[in-house]
Formats: C-alpha cells, structure tokens, sequence
C-alpha cells in the first residue's frame, strides 16, 4: 500500500496501523481454540451473579451476552416491542435466560459452541437464525419497506427507534415495486432530498441537495466514491441518505449529509433471477429495453463460500432529439464465513461502463424557462457523447473476538475514466434566449481520469458499569484521491448561436479550431487521513447518550507541465452529541448536536483557506407501529455552514466570510399498516438562505433547493391466492419552487407528478414468474427537475409506459 504524505513526511506506518485489525481477521481463527461440548455443558451449569435492570429486550439481551460470555445471536425483528423484566440474583446461564425470555413469546437453543439462538416457541423445532445474519460488512437491516435495524449511522448495529439521528432508508422493496430506473427516482420519498444540478447527465458526477445543501459524492457502502457517470440499481440493496453534518465518523462531507449506497451481499439459499423489460414514452421518442441476471449460492459443500454476480445491460433512445444510451454493468461478489460466521470476508467487484449523448438542458425565457422549446428538441450536437467507465475492487473483513468485541476492516481501490465532447447552450452571463430567438452555445472536450484508494478500520467493544451499558467504537482511515487531467482538453467559449425554435444540427469542431482553448493537463491529490472515537452508552433504562469525536488531516498537492507546483494542509476536529429518552418502548424523542468540514484551497501559500465548516442542531420523535412494522419519525433542525468564498460586487475581492443557513422540519412514515397495505409518506418545509455575502446575494436561497417537497405512495396487496399475488400502487410526488442557481433570477416552477403501477406475480412449479406493468407521470405534465448556472434548466421524464417480466427460481 502507497503510504500517505502530509508536509513532506511518510505517515507508512499509520495505514500499517490501520490494516492491523484486517490482519487480525484474517490470523485470528489461527488462533481461536475450539470449545468442547462438556465445557459448555459445565459453563451452562454455572452459576453467575447479575445485576441487570428491566428495559428493551434486545437491550436486556445484549447486555447480559457481555457479562455471560455468550454469543447472541437475534433477529432484531424478533425482539422489536418486547420488554423483559431483568435479571438480579445468582443464576445458571440456562436458567438466567428463562427468566430473561420469560412472558415474551420467544425461546433459545444453546449450542455447543456457547451460541444462543433466539427463536419463537413455533419456530422451535425448525427454526435457527445464523449467528451472523449473511447480509455483509456494516449492511443496514430491511424489512418490507422499513430498515428496522441500521448500522452506517454509527458503524454499530442500532434499532432505529433508539438512534439519536435522522436517517432514512429507501429498501429493495420500494426499489422495485416503484421501479426506479436510477438513484434519484429511488431517493423521491425522502424528505428534504432533491435532485442536484446534474440532472441529465449535465454534470461528471450524481449529486443531490440534502436539507438545502449540496451533496456532490455519493458513497457505496459508506466508502467515497468518486463517480462520472449514472451508477445502475442493477446491484443496489438499499439507499440510505444520512442527513445532517457526519464528519465524526466519515470524514470530509457536505453539512445536509449524503447518500450511502448498500450493495447486494451473497447469500447460503441458492437463488436465481432473470429479468427483461421495456418502457416507452407515450408520446413522441424514448425507448428503451433492459435486462438483468442475479445468481447468489454456495460454492462449497459446506456452504462456507458464497458468491453473488449481478448483471444488467441497458439502453435506447431519449425522449429528446438524437440522444441515446447503454449501460452495462458486471459485478460479482464473494464471500468466506468462518468460525460459525463469527468470521467473514468479502471481496466485491464491478465494473460500469456509461455510453450516452451529452445533455445540457434548456435556458430561460426571462425569469423561468422558456416554454416555447419543445420537450423534444436538443439544442446540442448529434455528435454529442460522454463515455465512462467505472472500475472497482473491495475487501472487507469482520471477526467477533469475543462476544463483547467485534473488528472490522476494509480496503477499497476505485477508478474512473471519462471522456466527453459536447456542444450546448451555456455561454457567457445569464443563458437567456435573446429577442431573435437565439441563444450562444459553447464547446467542451474533457479527457480525465480519477483514482480512489482508502483503507478504513473499526474496534467495537460492549461491556457494562453498574447499571450502564456502554458500547466503545474506536476507529481511524486513510484516503487517497487523484485526479489526472493528462490530456487537458479544452473549450471554445463562445462558439456559435443556435435558434432555440428551429436548431440545426451541427458537428463538433477539432482541436484544430483556431478559436479552440486548450486546458493545461495537470494533476492533483487529495490525502485524508482521519481517526475517530464515539461512545453509545444508555444511562437508564429509557436515557440514552451518544458521543463521538474525530480528527482530520488533509494534504492537497497540485501540479501541472510548468514549474507550478501547489501544496496546501488543513486539518479539522469534528463532534457529535446526541440524546435519546424513551417514553415507551416504541417511542422515542431525542436530540444531536453535530459538525462537518469540507477542504478549501486559496492557491495562495501566504492566505491558506480555511475549511468550509458546519454545525446542526436537531429534534425529534420516532413512534413505531403495528408491532415494529411501521415508523413514523418527525424532526426539526438549524444548519449553519461558514467560511465560504466570497467575492466583493465592488472591489472583485474574493474573502472566505460568507455564511449560509437552513431551517427545516421534515415528517416522514414508512412500512406496512397492515400484511397487505405499506405506505410511505414523506413532508420537508426548507426555509434556506445565503445569510452573509459581500457580491449582492445576501438573504437569496440557494439552488435546487424548493420551500416545500412531499409525497406519498400506497401499495395494495389486491388478492393472495395459492402463491399467485396481485399488487397494485400508486404515488404522488410535489416540488416546490426552486432557483436554478444562487442569483435567484431564474424560477423553476413547482410541479405534482403521479405514478401508477401493478405487478402479479404467479408460482409455478419451483419458480415464480411476475409481471409488472406501470405508467410514470401519468398526467404527462411537463416540468423541470433541477437548473445549472444563470437559467439552464432540465426536463423532466414525459408520460412513460413500462413493462417487466422477472422469473425467480
């Protein structure tokens, strides 16, 4: 592994010190000695003095597994709700859990190897969860349309009634039922998530806004990662957005928060899926076809080795003039258990390769866009293209030392490379149509490559004091990103005019254009190194506290063919508080104080920047339902972020003191009100604004960012017959009104789209056979998602039909 370099100095042996509890997973099971039978039999007879308080079963449990020496093993659904009376006296471990199951429905199974499996009193005989459920490393738990269990929050396992933080998770059911062709019709039910600038393939990267900021990275199993292209739900197992400032535990990040991708984990069950389908605008152009493959199983005997390949390939025609795609991504993955899963390794890798027409929107007609362009016409080139190509390799590890104390570990290598040649309609000041009907239009060639490497790794301890019960993360990580401009590339500013009601098609021009600008190729890397603590420790029976804290370096080096050379350091030290009070076992209300930086650089050795910090304060209540099946959540919060770039509308002078501000409350309901009926129900109230500026934007909103979002979305189990299911659904999703970038002159209209959809699903045999059909934005209402820059502005999908047949066997 290369070593990291911050101020000239080698910090090798610090990533060494980071790779130690990976290889301290991988030697230990050298290591472990095996218990025998008679031992456990003797340890099961044992008496042992407890002192545990009555509280939350899973709580309960978990404590009394840290003072045992037992290893716990629980569906977190399984103790949802319950409550146990406690433990205080002298028992035998047999006895000890009786008393601790007792009046709750649910039983054990105490194996040789000194496991508990918990299990209800029907599922006895028949039934034994793995010690380790096989879902992967640090993977949130789904159920139906709810996570009731999560884990990137905090990297440790919480329900999410009992955590302090705001964190919604779009699962694989609601994926699926809604039939989300990318990551942002996945995100429409989150509150106070809205499309970024890059709709369309506008940008080189996805990005969002999350509680009115800007969120430019999404990450893939909570690891950075730097993308220039439309990733593939092909392979997507949930989308979580945590929201709010996270640095504490993850590093640099935008203050609204940002979008964690969980990918699909092999599992033991062999498994097969084929898909194939279809959709097409109702009118005018836009097919497009898809297919998919999804294997997962054993590759040993004795269900040890697992692997899982996901395969999708995809593509069509835009509902935009000359615009076309294909998308294909393979992504096989692999994984060892051992030591009845106390152990687990997991190599995944895949590979994405985007094709598609470049895009560049629509400008303005004045103070919104103009209307006159038909939602067919494409102001660009037919010659108009972007190829990337996404390359990723991931090892992680877990073992449970103990049944008090678990180590993980992962190294990520991820490396992108983009092409493109496009011509579009931005060029210089506001891009506004003109009174001949025309608008300037600029030509750009870029030709980059990105590279991400980062090594991360976590110690978890569980232990009690008194009558508290703590658990101790300790943690640190390193990350290298680079980006290489070798080529340059280049653009012509001002290349020519097209009449926005009646564009002719144009070809691109060559570097060979006298008025072509070439880019001087440069590199640039980005170190971050970072180490974190975080403590979660309940008091009492119903007062939780959660507290963390974090250091971060970064080192950023600039280089380009002259004798330039730039080198800038910064560092920054990040906390996070937060309170929870049960008032029942289903309902919490809770409070967090949390921060979050992000690197600037001056280019001026003698006035570093600062980093762009940020801090949140939030409140809030979680109420479960229907026995854990459904959660409602409700919270109110202030962002403030500072330090950003200012340049003074008088003197041109560019000073780091501009301020920005979001308040917002955000209501959101998720899961199943009954078996045949989920809802999810999602409300964000923005109120966002550039509170401190010197270039005449003050008191101005952001971009992208509306005053209000909501939505909701039904799905009906009409009929359940000998395997053979028919569902229907249907939502509706509302957009307020936003500001294509920060100087407010450009509007983009509010909108309400609604989407209908049904799917039956047939058994046949020893496989299943569905068919889903569905009609997005049925009302063909056009509308803007998001804008860039000074009025361009992006489409919308028309009223589009869709087909899909899945056979799962």
């Amino acid at each position: 592994m290369p070593s990291l370099t911050f101020n000239g100095r080698s910090f090798a042996p610090l990533s060494t010190a980071l790779v130690l509890p990976l290889c301290l997973a991988i030697s230990s099971p050298v290591l472990a000695q095996q218990t025998t039978a008679s031992q456990n039999q003797q340890e099961s007879r044992a008496v042992q003095e407890y002192d545990i308080p009555a509280g939350p079963l899973s709580r309960v449990l978990s404590r009394f597994a840290a003072e045992s020496g037992l290893l716990l093993s629980s569906d977190a659904r399984l103790t949802e709700g319950k409550q146990s009376e406690g433990l205080e006296g002298e028992f035998a471990t047999e006895e000890a859990l009786r008393k601790l199951l007792a009046g709750t429905g649910l039983t054990y199974r105490l194996e040789e190897d000194r496991q508990i499996s918990l299990m209800t009193q029907e599922q006895q005989q028949t039934f034994r969860l793995d010690p380790l459920q096989v879902v992967g490393w640090r993977q949130s738990e789904n159920s139906g349309y709810r996570s009731p269990v999560l884990s990137s929050a905090t990297k440790t396992e919480a329900p999410i009634v009992d955590t302090p933080l705001s964190v919604s998770v779009v699962t694989e059911d609601v994926i699926r039922d809604q039939n989300a062709r990318n990551v942002e019709d996945a995100l429409r039910n989150v509150a106070g998530v809205s499309a970024g600038p890059n709709a369309s393939n506008a940008s080189v990267q996805e990005e969002f806004t999350i509680r009115g900021f800007r969120s430019a990275l999404v990450r893939i199993n909570g690891v950075q990662r730097r993308s220039s292209g439309p990733l593939s739900v092909a392979n997507i197992a949930s989308v979580e957005v945590l929201k709010g400032p996270a640095s504490v535990l993850y590093g640099d990040l935008s203050p609204g928060g940002f979008v964690n991708i969980q990918t699909k984990r092999p599992q033991r069950e062999e498994a097969y899926e084929l898909s194939i389908g279809g959709s097409q605008v109702t009118e005018g152009r836009g097919t497009s076809g898809e297919f998919g493959i999804d294997a997962t199983g054993a590759l040993s005997e004795d269900g040890n080795l697992l692997y899982r390949f996901v395969g999708s390939a995809e593509g069509g025609s835009r509902f935009i003039e000359d615009a076309h795609y294909e998308r294909y991504l393979l992504a096989p993955s692999f994984s060892y258990l051992a030591l009845n899963d106390r152990l687990r390794l997991d190599l995944d890798l895949s590979y994405l390769r985007n094709d598609e027409t470049f895009l560049f929107g629509v400008p303005s007609g004045g103070e919104k866009p103009d209307l006159r362009i038909d939602r067919s016409t494409f102001l660009g080139s037919s010659d108009n293209n972007k190829l990337t190509e996404d390359y990723t390799a991931e090892l992680r590890a877990s073992y449970q030392l103990s049944p008090s104390t678990d180590v993980d570990a992962a190294l990520t290598y991820h490396r992108n490379e983009h092409v493109s040649r496009a011509l579009r309609p931005f060029g210089p000041g506001t891009q506004e149509v003109d009174e001949n009907n025309e608008v300037g239009r600029s030509f750009s060639l870029n030709d980059f490559e990105t590279t991400d490497m980062q090594v991360e790794s976590n110690l978890t301890h569980r232990f009690s004091v008194g009558s508290t019960a703590w658990e101790v993360l300790v943690g640190g990580d390193a990350r290298r990103e680079e980006l290489n401009n070798g080529d340059g590339g280049g653009t012509i500013f001002n290349f020519d005019t097209v009449n926005v009601l009646d564009p002719q098609d144009t070809g691109l021009p060559g570097r060979d254009d006298p008025n072509f600008n070439p880019r001087t190729p440069f590199e640039q890397t980005i170190d971050v190194f970072g180490v974190y603590t975080q403590a979660d420790v309940w008091l009492t029976d119903r007062f939780k506290l959660l507290g963390g804290l974090r250091y971060t370096r970064v080192n950023y080096e600039f280089r380009n063919t002259s004798p330039f050379l730039y080198e800038e350091n910064t560092d920054n030290v990040d906390p996070r508080l937060g309170a929870l009070f049960k008032l029942t076992p289903a309902t919490s209300l809770y409070g967090s104080y949390s921060t979050s930086f992000e690197p600037e650089f001056s280019f001026d050795p003698d006035d570093v920047a600062k980093p762009v910090e940020a801090e949140q304060f939030e409140l809030g209540v979680k109420q479960e339902l229907m026995d854990g099946r459904f959660i409602a959540t409700l919270s109110a919060y202030e962002i403030t972020q500072k330090n950003l770039f200012t340049t003074d509308i008088n003197t041109g002078e560019s000073r780091q003191i501009g301020e920005a501000e979001t308040r917002g409350i955000e209501a959101e309901v998720r899961g199943q009100l009954t078996d045949e009926l989920s809802l999810l129900v999602s409300y964000a109230n923005l109120d966002n604004a550039i509170t401190r500026n010197n270039d005449g934007e003050q008191g101005n909103r952001l971009r992208n960012v509306p005053e209000e979002e909501a939505s909701a979305y039904l799905n009906y189990q009409a009929f359940n017959q000998g395997g053979n299911r028919l569902t229907v659904g249907g939502g509706v999703f509302y957009e307020g009104e936003r500001f294509t970038s920060s100087s407010n002159e450009v509007t983009l209209p509010s909108y309400t789209t609604v989407d209908l959809n049904a799917r039956y699903t047939m058994n046949l045999a020893d496989q299943s056979l569905s068919v889903q059909g569905g009609l997005r934005n049925v009302f063909d209402k056009e509308y803007f998602v998001s804008g860039f820059g000074e009025g361009i502005s992006f489409r919308g999908q028309p009223r589009t039909v869709y087909l899909k047949l899945t056979s799962q066997f």
